[in-house]
Order: C-alpha cells, then sequence, then structure tokens
C-alpha cells in the first residue's frame, strides 16, 4: 500500500480515493491476457455539479487529455425531460490498474479495506461530496453499491480512524450508512474544511419557518 501512495501527489491519491468510494469508476483497458494491467478513471456528475467536475479537472489535470465534456445523460419518459451531465476520464495507466485490481473482482467495485484505512480528512471529504446526503441534522452515505459485510468495513474504518459512529439502514431492498443526530456536528467538522463552494449545501442544516 505504501507503494501505491507514492504513485501519486498526496491530494490526488487521496482524490482519487475518495471518488472510488463515491460515483466514480476505474475502467480496466487491458486488452489481453499478456497486456499489463492498466485502468482509467472515470468521473460523471449530473449537470448541477459542473463546478464540482471542473475542480477535480483541475485536481487531476496532469493525468488528463480532455476537458470534461457535456452530454444528454438519459431522457426521462414520464416528464418528458432531457437530464444532463459532465464528465472526463484520465489518461490510461499502469497505476490506476494497480488501483483497480484493488477495487474491483469480476468488473464489481468492492471495498479493499487495506486501501480504505489510507483514507484521510480529504478523502472522506471527496467521499460525501460524490455520495453524501445532509438531510438537516443527520447524514446519509449512499453506500447501495456494497454489500452489507463491506459497509460493515466502512463502520469500522469511520469508527476507529474518525470517532464517528454509524448505523446500517435499509433502503428498499439495500443498505446505506446513517450518520446520525449526535454524530452530525463531529463529521461535518471534519469534513468542512475541505468542501468546495458549490458543495457547501452539504454542510448547512437547512432553516426551517
Amino acid at each position: 500500500m505504501g507503494r501505491l501512495k507514492s504513485l501519486f501527489p498526496h491530494d490526488q491519491f487521496q482524490l482519487i480515493l475518495g471518488s472510488l468510494m463515491g460515483d466514480a469508476r476505474l475502467e480496466c483497458r487491458s486488452k489481453s491476457i499478456r497486456a499489463k494491467h492498466t485502468a482509467r478513471l472515470r468521473i460523471h456528475q449530473s449537470d448541477k455539479q459542473r463546478n464540482y467536475v471542473f475542480w477535480k479537472y483541475e485536481k487531476l489535470k496532469n493525468l488528463v487529455s480532455k476537458k470534461p465534456r457535456f452530454t444528454k445523460a438519459w431522457h426521462d419518459k414520464k416528464r418528458n425531460k432531457d437530464h444532463f451531465s459532465w464528465y472526463f476520464h484520465t489518461k490510461t495507466n499502469e497505476d490506476l490498474g494497480l488501483m483497480h485490481k484493488l477495487f474491483y473482482r469480476n468488473k464489481t467495485k468492492v471495498i479493499s479495506k487495506d486501501l480504505l484505512e489510507l483514507l484521510n480528512p480529504f478523502g472522506l471529504a471527496v467521499w460525501y461530496m460524490d455520495d453524501g446526503s445532509n438531510n438537516g441534522g443527520n447524514i446519509t452515505l449512499n453506500t447501495h453499491c456494497f454489500s452489507k459485510k463491506e459497509q460493515r468495513v466502512m463502520q469500522s474504518l469511520l469508527k476507529n480512524k474518525f470517532g464517528i459512529n454509524t448505523t446500517i439502514v435499509k433502503d428498499r431492498n439495500k443498505f446505506k450508512l446513517a450518520i446520525g443526530s449526535y454524530e452530525y456536528q463531529k463529521f461535518i467538522d471534519i469534513v468542512r474544511p475541505y468542501i468546495i463552494a458549490s458543495m457547501n449545501y452539504k454542510i448547512l442544516v437547512p432553516v426551517t419557518t
């Protein structure tokens, strides 16, 4: 794991790690069994997160060959409305290929306990900006793509490294992590220094009238 950290500048590594805990994905680019294991990182967010996409782009610019692009994401037939998004991907390389080996099994994103333990407050903030919801006094991390067993690993990490207690709650037929009102301010205080301006709504409690 020490070697992996040395492959990227500190903040860049944390941004990649936090993004992979959230919405980002690694795409394996190896073409044959004999080829070296390579991958590229893909960042893809809704149109309302444009500033966030460009912030990530600036952080990863030396790994990227093209600026973020605007695209039609999908069409809501029920409302007859088009939805748009922004995306970019990095160049393909062996360093990201190594991360792909740790983060994926049979093309499915999984949790690597050893890799997760490298997460620091900046990486946690990126994870939250990607996949967290501020519900006004409590928080959910939308970890639906991970198994309940993997979410227990996340629970342990958040407790042991950041002192944050969480619960695993059922959401339809899947699960996600919840941070209750007693832990809310503690979590916000940890991530606040790293939250970018366009994401400030994730650290503000809505005003009720």
